[in-house]
Parts: structure tokens; sequence; C-alpha cells
């Protein structure tokens, strides 16, 4: 009993900081908010959901698109099946039981077996909403924090524009890789070169994304389309989605959302040469709805005149889509004890650049914090 009762207060007393609002960072936090320890999410963007975040329009009309992952696979895992049907039952998943098919030639073929398809409800950064949804959690938006140790090996939080002090924390979770990239400041007064030295051999698959709504239904029979990118008459284009399709999704005017994604080799060869954010938009915006227009009618499409476009936006993806790593392949996440630091993120695991991979990296970097203070009490 006395061990338990320890136990209880020394993960109570815990101080954690986390860097990024993603899958991986949300688990961690949940995994350590639920064992009494005190959260901080630290997120640089305007939302949270990372990967998974949802874009969505200002204004009365407020359009909104999954613009990073579309939906959940089939979870190869049974720690993560038991989470994805917790989700569930919680209401903050639902299964997108829509029609899909492949492009195959100049004929669109309809997947001959029912793929599991989950995705958040009511838009995909629900997931990251509910599991930051907790009394130890807080969450703090549009706030890149830089972060240093003092003589004690706490960490010391500052905002990287206002320097304002953003609290003390006994560890500090990293689950946006971003944070340990060169150009950034985040943590460059931290010694955990270990792992941003590590990050420079992690590749990502280059990706633009574009967001279109159509002010009346396409009329397309199939509500997720895949394209192999090895036919030039279907320009860049992945992937095609109709967002309204998605639980939670569907509009009352009769307007339709639609995510537009770029194939690799693609979006590589549109990037060369590119740098400046702005033009990248705008060209992702341009390319990928030009190529989805001019193959409405070999897509199914019946209509004579296209429906106007009412608000289209581009986005262009950095490190969202890691390509699986030999060096990180065998780790689920990475611990420096000695820093009391700790990395998580979708690119740890033989699950790598998938939902679940993240959210068992999240879960792991937490245990690996908690299993130390147990360690330390007995």
């Amino acid at each position: 009993v006395l061990f338990g009762i320890m136990l209880v207060q020394t993960t109570k007393s815990l101080r954690v900081a986390v860097l990024g609002s993603g899958i991986a960072g949300s688990s961690a936090a949940r995994t350590l908010a639920e064992r009494g320890a005190k959260v901080e999410v630290f997120e640089a963007g305007f939302g949270i959901g990372g990967r998974t975040s949802t874009r969505i329009t200002r204004g009365d009309t407020r359009y909104q698109f999954d613009h990073g992952a579309q939906y959940i696979g089939s979870p190869k895992t049974d720690t993560f099946r038991e989470a994805l049907e917790s989700w569930k039952e919680d209401g903050f998943v639902k299964e997108w039981s829509g029609t899909f098919g492949t492009v195959v030639g100049s004929e669109v073929e309809s997947e001959r077996h029912k793929k599991e398809r989950w995705v958040g409800f009511p838009r995909m950064n629900s997931i990251c909403s509910n599991l930051l949804h907790h009394k130890n959690i807080r969450v703090k938006l549009q706030t890149r924090a830089n972060a240093a140790q003092n003589d004690k090996k706490e960490w010391i939080l500052k905002h990287g524009k206002t320097k304002d002090d953003l609290g003390t924390f006994d560890w500090l979770i990293a689950s946006d890789r971003n944070s340990g990239a060169r150009r950034r400041t985040d943590l460059s007064s931290a010694n955990v070169q270990e792992f941003t030295i590590g990050l420079r051999k992690i590749q990502s698959v280059k990706s633009l994304t574009a967001m279109v709504a159509f002010e009346a239904p396409l009329n397309l029979k199939m509500d997720g389309i895949q394209f192999t990118g090895k036919d030039a008459q279907y320009g860049s284009l992945g992937w095609v989605a109709r967002d309204s399709s998605k639980p939670g999704r569907k509009r009352k005017d009769g307007q339709e959302c639609w995510v537009l994604q770029s194939h690799p080799d693609a979006a590589k060869t549109l990037l060369k040469g590119k740098y400046k954010i702005g033009e990248i938009r705008e060209m992702a915006k341009d390319v990928l709805i030009g190529d989805f227009l001019k193959i409405l009618p070999q897509l199914g499409s019946t209509e004579k005149e296209i429906p106007s476009i009412v608000t289209s936006v581009g986005h262009r993806w950095g490190a969202a889509f890691p390509i699986l790593s030999k060096d990180f392949i065998d780790m689920d996440c990475q611990l420096i004890a000695s820093e009391h630091f700790v990395a998580c993120g979708d690119y740890f695991g033989k699950l790598s650049g998938r939902i679940e991979g993240a959210y068992l990296s999240g879960r792991m970097a937490a245990n690996e914090i908690i299993q130390l203070h147990e360690e330390m009490v007995n």
C-alpha cells in the first residue's frame, strides 16, 4: 500500500512538457495525465492534430478539409485495436463507409474487398482533441517553445518569439521532429544532439495538397480514388477524396468539399527548385485542381457543366510523411534518460508513417518516463 501511495505521489508531482499536438504527442500526454502527471502541450500551429489536423476556412461558410491523413486503416496491433475500439465507443471515431476505387488505365476499378477506414468525428483532429481533453493537460496553440536546462536538469521553456517564460518541467517530450530541425531554435540550447543529429537521416515523402469546395455536387460515384502515378493523363494526382462523404462532414447547403493529394513522384518534380512557401501553395492549388477538373469525365462525372468553385487553397506537407528508416525501425521512441528527454513520432518503429505507429510511439515515450519513476520509488 505504501508503495502505491508513493508511486501516485511521485507521478502526480511530475511536470512534463510536450512539443507538438499530433497523434504521438497527444497519446503521450494522455498516458501521462491518466497517471496523474501535469502535462503542458505546446503547438506551434493554429490548431491541434499535426498530420491529422483539419483545415477550417474563416467566415460563416466554414468549409472544412482533412488535408493530411485521410483515414485510419485496419490496426496491426492489439494495443491500437483496443484504443480504436475505445475511441469508437466514446463517439469521436466512426467508419468511413464510402465507395472507393483505383484508376487503372482509363478505368476506375472499384475495390473488390471492403477495407477498414476509420476517421475522426466530426473531423479528423477530433482524435487529438479528445485525447488532450483531460484535467491534467493544458494546451497552448501558436506557441513555439525553446527549451534549455538548468543545473537541476529541469527544462526551462520560453516562447520562441516573445521570450516569455512558459514554465519549468521535469521532462521534455519532442513529438514534433521539426523541433529538432537545423532551421529551428527549439532545441538548439539543449544537450540532445543524439536526437537532433539522428533526425538528419530521416527522409519524407514529398506531398502537395489542394482543398476545393464546389457549389454543387460533382455526382461522382466514388468517394475516394487512388492513382498510380504512372499515367500522364492524370497529371500530378495521387489521391482524391470527397471529404463531405465522411461522417459528420455532409453540408446542409449541398456543397461538396474535396481533398486532392499529389503522387510523391509528381510532387518531387513540381517542388524542384522551389522554396517560397507562398508560391508553392499557389502552385499546389492550381496544378492539382487543374488536373482534377480535366479528368472529371473519365472519373464518371455526368455533369455537363462543372459546378463553380467557391473556395480553394493549396498546402505543402514538409515532414509529415516519413519514409521507413533502418535507423529507427527497431526503436519505439528515443529516450535520453540523463537529460530527462524522450522523442516520439510516426518515424519510429515498423509502422512508420502510420497513425498507429505515432500512437504507439507516444504511448511508449510516456511509459518510459513512468517506468523510470517507478524504479526510483522501488
